[in-house]
């Protein structure tokens, strides 16, 4: 059987338009957007993150930007010597990606947002600044979490650090299943696997 030219450009239509219509029945999963006065059903522990997101930037800070929205998570509440938790609620990784905004200190497993899984964390990322100076900026970055599909997790974002930077900026946490196409730049996030480049956007929110 001969398909006729017609046919066959309907096909190719049909099958280029597939992708599109996987994608439609999968939409993004908002995690937590941090608009709320409170925490909600996260839990707190410690001082650094107040009680409830913060409205931008916290006395004595520097102007926070790059946040979505009119809050954000900050655990500039009492300035950098304040240290704390916040911890998620289980949820089940439904998506190939977690995409979300970070920025503060840049000091591994003292200023981060870490993903547990199973008791443990397999995914971490810090903000930039170790050094005096910096920005207050949150930049867009994503962990691939397909290995991960399924299972339940949760996030834990932690202030630990007492000194210069001594604090993290975190909003706007979001599973997807589209692979973000953000420029690279040197910034380090650990993996199971160790440390490795991710990805961030230059643009802002």
């Amino acid at each position: 059987m001969v398909l006729s030219l017609r046919a066959t450009g309907l096909l190719v239509s049909l099958a280029a338009s597939l992708p599109i219509l996987i994608l439609a029945q999968e939409p993004d999963i908002l995690v937590a957007d941090f608009e709320q006065a409170t925490y909600g059903d996260w839990t707190v522990e410690g001082e650094a993150f107040g009680s409830g997101p913060a409205a931008g930037t916290l006395p004595g800070q520097m102007p926070v930007t790059g946040y979505r929205g009119q809050r954000l998570v900050n655990s500039f509440y009492g300035g950098d010597r304040s240290t704390g938790s916040l911890t998620s609620p289980l949820f089940v990784i439904e998506r190939n990606y977690i995409v979300f905004l970070i920025g503060g200190g840049g000091f591994e497993d003292r200023t981060c947002m870490q993903l547990w899984v199973e008791g443990r964390p397999v995914r971490s990322a810090t903000g930039p600044n170790t050094r005096p100076g910096g920005s207050e900026a949150l930049e867009p970055y994503y962990w691939d979490v397909r290995e991960f599909r399924g299972q339940k997790a949760q996030l834990k974002i932690s202030d630990q650090a007492t000194g210069g930077w001594g604090h993290i900026n975190v909003d706007h946490i979001v599973q997807t299943d589209v692979k973000p196409e953000f420029p690279i730049r040197s910034r380090r996030s650990k993996g199971v696997d160790g440390f490795r480049f991710i990805p961030s956007l230059t643009d802002r929110q």
